[in-house]
This record gives C-alpha cells, structure tokens and sequence, in this order.
C-alpha cells in the first residue's frame, strides 16, 4: 500500500490464516525437512503400495484436520471426482510436532478426529527428542528412537536416522 509516497505492509494475518484454516502451526524449516525425508523415504520404498499425500484436509469432525502426510491405499485420482476436503480417510495420519504444540496436543488430535473415522495407525514425529511415536486405537502406542520404525498395521518400516537425516538437534 501507498502511503505519502512511502511502501507500508498490510498487517500480516498469514499465520493465523495458515493455522485457523489447517487447524495446526505454522512449520518451520526444521518441520520441513522432517516432512520431506519421511515423504521421499516412503515414495521411494512404498510407492506401490500406497498413495503418499502431504498436507490434504480431511473432512474430520468436529472440524476439519490437515495431517502433515496421509498414507491412503492406493488408487488412481481422478481430478472430476476429488472434493476439497477428502471423504475418505487415510490408513495412516503423520503429524510432526512444531515448537508451538505438546506431543500431548497431537495425541489428543488423533484420538479426537483420526482414530474416530477410521483411521488405522497416527504418527507423532517429536524432532526435538528424535523420536516417533506411533498411536494406535484402544490407547496402544510404539515409540522409536534409534533402530527402524515399523508400523504395524500397514507394514511400512524406515529408519529412524533416514527421517532425522540433517537435522542437529
């Protein structure tokens, strides 16, 4: 905007737009390199098996959720029949945690909104402790924190170090 000859800013409202309308923080670089290697891990290795998807709403109630990536079984999309927010709901929820929220935040969102539509197994990435946690329905969980994160009830295994790669903590 123009203001007696002087460039000013709107007052930002991106954050508050991104985490209202994702229902999550905003990430950061660190969130973004995490969501990267776990993506290229599990395309590179279960491309055939699934469809790997980041960052699509899925209409969960009370309200909508956007996972970091959404593990569905596979099939071909077909652009005519995609609503905005996904009807079907996918086998496996990742979410990595921002500096902003509690792992407990994550756990209570799986139970609220995955878990209830089906949803089989949820991922909670936790970068400052190198781990991942992964809940199950029914309160049973698995954590990792060195060797291979395998996910049972999909049968996705992948080293624990290949998702941390880069990252110094």
């Amino acid at each position: 905007m123009m203001k007696d000859d002087v460039f000013t800013e709107e007052p930002r409202t991106v954050e508050t737009d991104y985490e209202t309308e994702r229902n999550k923080p905003m990430p950061n670089r660190i969130h973004g390199h995490i969501q990267q290697n776990i993506g290229f891990e599990l395309k590179l290795n279960y491309r055939d098996q699934f469809n790997i998807e980041s960052e699509v709403t899925l209409d969960t109630q009370p309200k909508s959720s956007t996972p970091d990536i959404c593990i569905f079984p596979k099939k071909m999309l077909v652009w005519e029949n995609l609503a905005s927010k996904a009807q079907d709901m996918p086998l496996t929820t990742i979410e990595i945690q921002s500096p902003s929220q509690s792992p407990e935040d994550l756990i209570q969102k799986a139970r609220d909104y995955y878990f209830p539509v089906g949803v089989q197994s949820a991922w909670i990435v936790i970068p400052t402790l190198k781990a991942i946690r992964i809940l199950l329905p029914g309160n049973h969980n698995l954590l990792f924190i060195s060797g291979e994160v395998h996910d049972p009830t999909n049968g996705i295994r992948i080293p624990v170090e290949k998702i941390f790669e880069g990252i110094d903590l």
